[in-house]
C-alpha cells in the first residue's frame, strides 16, 4: 500500500510535464528508497510472523510433552498402587483352593468383603454370618499354622456419619474391624496373639482409583485382608 501511494504521487507531476529531468531523477531516487523501505518492512513482518509461528509451535510442543509426562506419572502411580505386593523372604500367598465362600485373592492375600462380616459403618461382627471367618481360622490352624498373620482393615472413602461418635476417622474404623477379627480368631480358634499383626489403611488403598467413589467401588473397598508373613521359628 505504501509503495502504490508513492508511485501515484510521483507519477502525476511527471505525466503533466511540470518537472525537469533533475527533479525527475530526484523523484526516482525517492521512489527507490521508498520501495526499499517498503521491502524491508515486508521482510521484517514476514520474519516476525515466522518467529511467532515457531514460538507458538515450540510452546505447544512443550505443553504436549508436559501433559504426556503428567499422564505417564499418573499411570505409573496407578500401576504401582495396583501392582502386586512383593513378598518378603518367608512370606507366602494364599491359594485359590483356600478361599472361603465370598472371599477373593488380593495380591497374594485373602480378602473378605466387610459385607460378610460387618454392618456399614460398624465394627461389630455379624454373629449369624461367620462361616467364612471360621474357614480362615481353620486354615491358620492347619495348612498355614507355621506362619505369622497380618490383618489389614480397609474402608471406603465416605465420611462416617451415623457412627461418628464411635469412629471419628475411617482409619479408626479399619483398626477396630481388624482388631475384632483378630479377637474372634483368638478366642474361637485359640490362635495365639503373638502370631498376629494388625494394621488399618482406612480409605488410602482402594482397589481402583477410578471406581473408588462409585457405589460398587465403595462396596468392594470395604474389606479385611489376611496376609501370611514369614514362618514362625
Amino acid at each position: 500500500m505504501l509503495f502504490r501511494t508513492v508511485v501515484g504521487v510521483l507519477a502525476i507531476p511527471f505525466l503533466c510535464g511540470c518537472v525537469s529531468y533533475e527533479e525527475y531523477r530526484s523523484l526516482q531516487d525517492d521512489l527507490s528508497r521508498s520501495k526499499r523501505n517498503n521491502d524491508d518492512l515486508v521482510t521484517q513482518y514476514q520474519r516476525d510472523q515466522i518467529h511467532r509461528w515457531k514460538s507458538q509451535k515450540e510452546s505447544s510442543s512443550r505443553d504436549k510433552e508436559f501433559r504426556a509426562e503428567m499422564a505417564a506419572r499418573k499411570n505409573q502411580l496407578l500401576s504401582d498402587n495396583k501392582k502386586e505386593r512383593p513378598e518378603a523372604p518367608g512370606d507366602r500367598s494364599f491359594e485359590k483352593e483356600d478361599l472361603p465362600t465370598g472371599a477373593k485373592i488380593e495380591s497374594g492375600g485373602l480378602s473378605l468383603g466387610s459385607g460378610l462380616l460387618f454392618q456399614p459403618g460398624q465394627a461389630s461382627l455379624k454373629k449369624h454370618q461367620l462361616a467364612s471367618l471360621d474357614q480362615v481360622g481353620n486354615l491358620l490352624k492347619g495348612k498355614y499354622a507355621s506362619y505369622e498373620v497380618l490383618i489389614e482393615g480397609h474402608t471406603d472413602n465416605q465420611p462416617l456419619r451415623s457412627t461418628r461418635q464411635l469412629f471419628e476417622y475411617n482409619l479408626a474404623l479399619g483398626t477396630q474391624r481388624a482388631s475384632n477379627v483378630f479377637r474372634y480368631l483368638s478366642k474361637r480358634h485359640s490362635l495365639p496373639e503373638k502370631r498376629f499383626q494388625i494394621i488399618s489403611y482406612g480409605m488410602s488403598r482402594p482397589l481402583s482409583e477410578q471406581s473408588a467413589s462409585t457405589e460398587q467401588g465403595r462396596r468392594e473397598n470395604r474389606r479385611v485382608v489376611f496376609r501370611l508373613k514369614r514362618s514362625i521359628h
